[in-house]
């Protein structure tokens, strides 16, 4: 069982989006690095230089005064920080919300090597910078605790900025990804355009150059696939056009040898070897006249000669010239007027029948339906039905279906299809209640004028 991927457009967009998310992610990466350092770097050599000067302050008071306590209090540390002097093995706190105990254990060894030292702490739940100098003409030291709260509060904003700027990034990138895919895919858009036309008969249909030098070659490619597949089909239909040409006048001749011999035949058993004999000419006659008509339709040749008509009168009128009798229930959505070609669709509903009868037991009924701007014409039988598998090509040349034994030339719902098509139309084949077959013909009723 193959896999079912995702359009090609939402796989570009979703590209588009992860590149966007990625390159943003790694961009926000370096910010925030760059960031968080230059931030409490500035901080931590700002509280550096303010302890230095701090522990020059208290040098100078404990040079005029033996009052330690004065001396602390001479310093100005930032809001929320802590002054500690310690001498004499005596630590002095400015403030009770730290003290000596939560000094680590690193600062105060390199301390003890008479070093000034840097380091952060934790301290309850603040991260703080402690800057410790070592005083030596006062047998003392000075420590200094900077808060880094502010910082980390400052930092917590623009990471969650800069994350949210990593989803804009990436909803903009897969708006980016959309537009650059519809873009591109514009196109391929356009030639499946042109193969659906060229399906339903446009072969005159082009693609446009655009002055793309990457594209040149795929639309000279495929214009010349079109001309090359033109030309075949012109080539193939007037072939056709001129066998079946060439012969009706056999056939003729045929037919009139054929009426004489049955006036001057005496012998039942030749006449009935010349009915046989008839009836075959009669039958190759009918398919001559098929495939012009299939012919000239898929030559683009053929034309409408239309007329208003009422539905229900109309289809009434042809069930009743018809060897097939069979009840006509016209719907009330049936009665406004529609501009038809009453030749060929007569021609679709005695072919429709026909099929009926010679592959479902005979039409159990047909129904006139429709809207204000479309036409439905239903032809139900119950006989065994066409197979889900074979009711795409039923309306093919020839198609016979299962039955290869059955009557009719092969092209009723060949003839059917190009008439529907002409009317600018469509005709399919489903499940019908009565059990068989169910063929629907749907057509624009056109302007009544």
């Amino acid at each position: 069982m193959s896999v079912r991927h995702p359009a090609l457009r939402y796989r570009a967009m979703v590209a588009f989006g992860l590149l966007g998310l990625a390159v943003a992610a790694v961009v926000v990466g370096v910010c925030i690095s760059v960031t968080r350092a230059s931030l409490v770097g500035g901080r931590e050599r700002s509280a550096e230089r303010q302890a230095f000067l701090n522990a020059r302050a208290v040098r100078a008071a404990l040079g005029e005064s033996a009052d330690d306590r004065a001396a602390l209090d001479a310093v100005q540390t930032s809001r929320q920080g802590v002054a500690l002097l310690e001498r004499g093995a005596e630590w002095y706190s400015s403030s009770v919300s730290a003290g000596p105990d939560d000094l680590p254990e690193e600062l105060l060894v390199a301390l003890e090597g008479g070093r000034a030292a840097r380091m952060r702490v934790q301290i309850g739940d603040d991260v703080m910078v402690a800057v410790a100098v070592p005083i030596a003409e006062a047998d003392a030291t000075y420590v200094e605790l900077v808060p880094l709260g502010d910082v980390e509060r400052a930092l917590r904003t623009v990471t969650v900025a800069l994350l949210v700027t990593i989803g804009v990034t990436a909803l903009v990138a897969t708006g980016v990804g959309w537009l650059v895919s519809a873009r591109v895919l514009r196109p391929v858009r356009r030639m499946a355009e042109a193969a659906d036309q060229i399906r339903e008969g446009s072969l005159d249909r082009r693609l446009e150059h655009d002055d793309d030098a990457d594209l040149e070659p795929l639309v000279r490619s495929f214009n010349g696939m079109v001309e090359g597949l033109q030309e075949r089909i012109d080539r193939e239909a007037r072939f056709a056009a001129d066998v079946t040409h060439e012969l009706r006048s056999p056939l003729a001749t045929m037919a009139a040898a054929l009426s004489v011999a049955r006036r001057r035949a005496d012998d039942p058993s030749v006449l009935e070897a010349l009915d046989v004999l008839d009836a075959e000419v009669a039958r190759f006659v009918q398919l001559i006249d098929e495939l012009l008509e299939i012919g000239r339709a898929e030559a683009g040749v053929a034309e409408l000669v239309t007329d208003p008509v009422d539905p229900r009168t109309f289809v009434r009128a042809v069930v009743e010239t018809s060897p097939h009798r069979v009840d006509v229930d016209a719907r009330p959505g049936a009665g406004a007027m529609a501009v038809l070609d009453k030749r060929r669709m007569a021609q679709v509903l005695t072919n429709l029948l026909d099929n009926a009868a010679h592959h479902g037991g005979g039409a159990t009924r047909i129904t006139v339906d429709g809207r204000s701007r479309s036409l439905v014409i239903i032809v139900d039988d119950a006989g065994p039905g066409v197979p889900e598998h074979e009711r795409s090509h039923v309306f093919g040349r020839f198609a016979r279906g299962q039955r290869t034994d059955a009557p009719g030339t092969g092209l009723g719902l060949a003839l059917v299809r190009e008439h529907v098509r002409l009317h600018g139309g469509e005709v399919a084949i489903s499940e019908s209640p009565d059990g068989g077959a169910r063929v629907t013909v749907c057509i624009p009723r056109g302007e009544v004028r």
